[in-house]
C-alpha cells in the first residue's frame, strides 16, 4: 500500500494540486501526532497531522501559535489548516538546540543562553489569563502517580514502599508555590530549534498557568541535555540576590518536573516500546539526587532513601 494511502484527504488534495510534491516522514518519538516535511521544488513546508480529525486540538494551537506571535515569541507560522487534522506550518528546519549545543564552542554556548534567557522573559511576560489551562495541584500529583504507575514497578526498591512514596510526592507539590507564570511547559532543547542563528520555539500546544520557574528548570535540568557549570547563567539574578526561598521553590520545582519526565520516559519505553526514552532516565536521576542533596528536607526522606537505592547506568 502507498504510504500516502492513510494521509488525510485534505493533505491528497494539497499534494494533487502540485505536481512533483513529495513527502519525507519526520521523526517524532512521542508525539500522538504525525509530521512531513512536504518539498514541492526548492520550497518546504512541515505538515502537522493528527491521528483523526482534532478541530478543537488545530484550533488550540492556532490560537496559541498567534499569542506567541503577538508575544514576540519566534515559532512558526501557520500557512494552512487542512481539513480539522492537518496544520501547514513554516519550516524551521531540524537543528535542535540539543545537537547546537554539542557542536557549540563557548562564546557561541553563551549566546545561546542568553537568548534562552530573552524567551524565558517574554514568556513569564505573557499576561497569565491568556493561559487557557492551569497546572495545578491536582494535575502534578496526578503526575506523581503517573510516576508511581509505570517507573516504580521497573525500578522498585524493597525498602520504599508505595504509599510512602506517595504521601511524600503529594507533600512536594504541596509545598510548591501556586501557579502564576504563563509557560510554554516542555521548554527543553529538542523543543528549541536553531535557525540562522536565532532560536525558535515548536511543540508550544500544552501551554498553561503554571509555578513561575516551571519553564526555567525544564530547560536548566533538562534530561536531554546537561548544562553543567554553564547552567548558573540562567540564574543569574536569584543568586546575585542571595534569594534563598527563591533557589528553594526552584530546586524543588526542578525535583518534581524530573520525577514527572520519569514516569514519562518509563512509560514510553515499557508501555509505547520506544527504548530511545531509557538513555534519558540516569541524567534525570542524577539531577533528581542533586535536588535532594542541595534542599536536605527531611519531609522528603523517603524520596531520598528511594532514589539514594537505585543502581541505574548510562546505556
Amino acid at each position: 500500500m502507498s504510504p500516502q494511502a492513510s494521509l488525510p484527504e485534505p493533505l491528497l488534495r494539497f499534494l494533487s494540486r502540485r505536481p512533483g510534491a513529495r513527502l519525507e516522514k519526520i521523526h517524532a518519538e512521542a508525539s500522538r501526532r504525525s509530521f512531513y516535511r512536504v518539498r514541492c521544488g526548492r520550497r518546504t513546508r512541515v505538515a502537522m497531522v493528527y491521528p483523526e480529525p482534532a478541530p478543537g486540538e488545530t484550533a488550540r494551537f492556532c490560537s496559541l501559535q498567534a499569542l506567541y506571535r503577538r508575544c514576540g515569541l519566534r515559532v512558526p507560522e501557520v500557512e494552512a489548516v487542512l481539513g480539522a487534522q492537518v496544520v501547514l506550518q513554516e519550516d524551521l528546519g531540524d537543528r535542535l538546540l540539543q545537537q547546537a549545543w554539542r557542536d557549540a564552542g563557548a562564546r557561541l554556548r553563551r549566546r545561546l543562553l542568553a537568548q534562552c534567557l530573552e524567551i524565558l522573559e517574554r514568556l513569564a511576560a505573557v499576561p497569565p489569563s491568556l493561559a487557557p489551562v492551569r497546572l495545578d495541584a491536582a494535575r502534578r500529583k496526578w503526575e506523581m502517580d503517573f510516576f508511581l504507575a509505570h517507573f516504580l514497578p521497573r525500578y522498585p526498591r524493597p525498602a520504599v514502599g508505595a504509599g510512602a512514596l506517595r504521601r511524600q510526592l503529594y507533600r512536594l507539590v504541596d509545598v510548591l508555590e501556586p501557579e502564576a507564570v504563563f509557560a510554554h511547559r516542555d521548554f527543553h532543547s529538542r523543543n528549541l530549534l536553531l535557525l540562522n542563528g536565532e532560536l525558535a520555539l515548536v511543540d508550544f500546544q500544552d501551554s498553561l498557568l503554571a509555578p513561575r520557574f516551571y519553564d526555567l528548570v525544564s530547560l536548566a535540568y533538562d534530561s536531554y541535555l546537561d548544562l553543567g557549570r554553564e547552567r548558573a547563567a540562567l540564574f543569574p539574578g536569584l543568586a546575585a540576590a542571595g534569594a534563598d526561598r527563591g533557589l528553594r521553590q526552584l530546586r524543588l520545582t526542578a525535583l518534581q518536573r524530573n520525577i514527572k519526565a520519569l514516569g514519562t520516559f518509563a512509560f514510553q519505553a515499557f508501555e509505547r516500546r520506544h527504548r530511545v526514552y531509557l538513555r534519558y532516565i540516569p541524567r534525570t536521576v542524577r539531577h533528581v539526587r542533586e535536588h535532594l542533596a542541595v534542599l536536605q528536607d527531611p519531609r522528603f526522606n523517603e524520596i531520598a532513601k528511594y532514589f539514594l537505592q537505585l543502581e541505574i547506568s548510562d546505556t
